[in-house]
């Protein structure tokens, strides 16, 4: 007889403190609030003009996204006897190191990042800051 009660009363218990994920009783529609069905996106954005061996510069836009995916959009500026431009798009995962963005794109390193409060810092293949009189011109600024 105990246990019924007891049982019954655990019962009762759990369906008055019966709440919805937002935390409101589920019976209690005056309090719900209703939010629209739109992705939730948290990213941040990167952009900048890279150095380029055979073009004028490389234009880059870096997204970095919440779940922990990457978009890298790169456009390669050619002189204008040659109007042609070239424009490439990879995608991967990051993960972060101390102050260190690693990208990978498959099971390739895709490029090493420092990262400060408003920009990242491009890094050569090894992991050392690029030096020389255009190493200003390898940061991607926060937008």
């Amino acid at each position: 007889m105990k246990t019924t009660i007891c049982a019954l009363l655990l019962s009762a218990l759990f369906t008055a403190c019966d709440t919805g994920p937002d935390g409101i009783a589920s019976t209690d529609s005056s309090f719900k609030t209703v939010v629209p069905n739109t992705p939730f996106v948290n990213a941040e954005k990167y952009v900048g003009t890279l150095p380029c061996a055979d073009c004028e510069g490389i234009d880059v836009s870096l997204q970095l996204n919440r779940n922990k995916t990457y978009i890298l959009n790169a456009v390669y500026k050619f002189t204008s006897a040659d109007s042609s431009s070239n424009s490439t798009k990879d995608t991967g995962s990051w993960s972060q190191g101390n102050d260190t963005i690693y990208l990978r794109s498959g099971r390739t390193e895709a490029g090493k990042y420092i990262k400060t409060g408003t920009a990242l810092i491009k890094l050569d293949d090894d992991g050392n800051k690029i030096t020389g009189p255009l190493a200003d011109m390898y940061i991607l600024h926060k937008k």
